[in-house]
């Protein structure tokens, strides 16, 4: 049995950056997986949806591939990933005119007819084949055994279990190890490609190596284990445990040098690695992009991102669809979790001043403090407590309510309906009438603030430290830990505020007193 490791970081990494490895970068990691002595690197995707002509691992054609391996003297195979449905296969060229070595293929359950015609194609053309069930663990055992019967009509060079979501555990893993190993034609061999959102990527490879098979495996990895949230099985991990338990010669150096120089400042700017929300999207059998979407949402606890996730039907688990989750959750965000009371009551003679948590709040302290001491104004924080005293202290934000609710007076704290409290508040407001501006969804706090005051008829208010979310800075004026990662996120989050607050800024006149992104 050869045990052999393939590095799959230009293609697993590029979840991470979108797939926008510099042409730099990518000969760079190459090179560096060539001194390693990897056995098998993939470069990337074919896509001719998404692709770029450069800058990119999501390549249109075979030829966009061969510029960066066409001079390689390594021994190691070269590969390429398609996704089922993402490539045209007719547009497809022959092996003989590229220094592709094979083509993995990966296809979620229903498509699997589609992905045997489409492998046949590729075998035809002369191509090694990797052929990869997507989720295997959505497979019975005797789906499994009956596609491996296809499998095997195929002659693929290899056939893969693939635990797309890292929840597969030791006995689930050798019971598809054994299946796979006792029923494949003896020339395929196995691979195994796992993810690592329970930690067991390691551990399942490492006992994969210690059961004598009846062929080749192999291994997939990536260094640094960069990947989608929980990331893969780290390349310098499992070459290392192989150099010393099977006398592999992998050389580790310069797969931390690629550490080093590369992923470590691209992990910085969007991390992967083991989190409450892979965890949770591993317990639950579903796509990591369901937890991610929902911890970027920023406004409950974990335990609200594990009520949505059980809400997930079996069919919808698989393959992620935003819309639906976002059905989920804005579901269970609207959800009353304390009954309406009380009658907050802000019309009177004085102005209306906002205070949002943004960094300018301590920036333009002096100017916020002269207003509230000039007693001309009914004073609101929103979502926190600032370093002054404020009249109310509005919260529509689980996590930041638990996190202040004890600082603060009761008879001044006013809570969305939306909240959980173990304490008795006074004034308690219908958070589904507040959180939708032109029909959308709006869970920042500063619009529903803005929302209730235009349907109490307010016609201005002041606004202090709604600054914008800006990409690689702390934007709090407080100590947050619990921060939103994701720059396409905070971009997003931006773009829905401008929105909302173009809209309310026709039924109120709004005044920004420090410094904001937004118009």
């Amino acid at each position: 049995m050869k045990i052999n490791i393939l590095d799959c970081t230009l293609r697993d990494g590029g979840y991470i950056n979108d797939w926008n490895f510099k042409d730099f970068q990518i000969i760079k990691i190459l090179n560096s997986l060539e001194k390693s002595n990897a056995d098998i690197v993939e470069c990337g995707y074919l896509n001719d949806k998404k692709s770029k002509n450069q800058d990119t691992t999501l390549f249109k054609d075979t030829k966009s591939v061969d510029k960066f391996i066409e001079n390689s003297n390594d021994k190691a195979q070269k590969v390429v990933m398609i996704n089922q449905g993402d490539y045209d296969i007719s547009k497809l060229s022959s092996k003989k005119t590229t220094f592709i070595d094979g083509l993995r293929l990966a296809f979620h359950k229903e498509n699997l007819d589609s992905a045997i015609d489409s492998a046949q194609k590729i075998i035809k053309l002369g191509y090694k084949l990797y052929f990869q069930p997507m989720v295997t663990k959505n497979y019975t055992d005797l789906e499994f055994l009956s596609m491996i019967e296809k499998v095997n009509e195929l002659k693929p060079y290899s056939f893969y279990i693939v635990d797309s979501f890292g929840s597969m555990t030791l006995d689930e893993f050798h019971k598809y190890l054994i299946l796979a190993d006792s029923s494949l034609s003896k020339n395929v061999v196995l691979g195994y490609h796992s993810h690592n959102n329970m930690q067991l990527a390691f551990s399942n490879a490492v006992s994969m190596c210690g059961i004598n098979l009846k062929r080749d495996i192999i291994i997939d990895a990536s260094i640094y284990g960069v990947g989608r949230g929980a990331g893969n099985l780290n390349t310098e991990l499992i070459a290392d445990f192989l150099n010393k338990s099977y006398k592999k010669s992998y050389d580790t150096l310069p797969l931390l040098e690629i550490i080093d120089e590369l992923l470590s400042s691209m992990m910085k700017k969007t991390p992967w690695g083991f989190s409450p929300a892979q965890f949770l999207s591993a317990s639950y059998n579903c796509h990591p992009n369901y937890a991610t979407y929902l911890i970027n949402k920023n406004t409950n606890h974990i335990v609200g991102v594990r009520k949505v996730l059980e809400k997930l039907p079996e069919e919808k688990k698989s393959s992620y669809d935003k819309e639906y989750i976002e059905k989920l959750y804005q579901e269970y965000l609207v959800q009353v979790k304390t009954p309406i009371k009380g009658d907050w009551n802000i019309i009177n003679n004085k102005k209306v001043l906002l205070i949002a948590s943004g960094k300018s709040v301590q920036e333009k302290e002096n100017l916020i403090i002269d207003k509230i001491d000039s007693d001309e104004y009914l004073v609101v924080a929103l979502n926190h407590q600032p370093k002054f005293s404020c009249d109310y202290y509005f919260f529509s934000n689980q996590k930041r309510f638990d996190e202040f609710k004890n600082l603060i007076s009761l008879n001044k704290i006013i809570i969305t309906n939306n909240i959980s409290s173990d304490i008795n508040l006074d004034i308690v407001i219908d958070f589904k009438n507040l959180a939708y501006v032109n029909n959308n969804f709006v869970t920042n706090v500063a619009i529903v603030c803005l929302n209730y005051l235009v349907l109490n008829n307010v016609n201005k208010v002041e606004i202090a430290g709604l600054d914008g979310y800006k990409v690689d800075v702390d934007n709090y004026s407080y100590i947050e830990t619990s921060i939103i990662n994701d720059n396409k996120e905070l971009v997003e989050q931006n773009r829905i505020i401008q929105s909302s607050l173009d809209s309310l800024k026709e039924s109120i006149d709004i005044d920004f007193l420090t410094p904001t992104i937004f118009k």
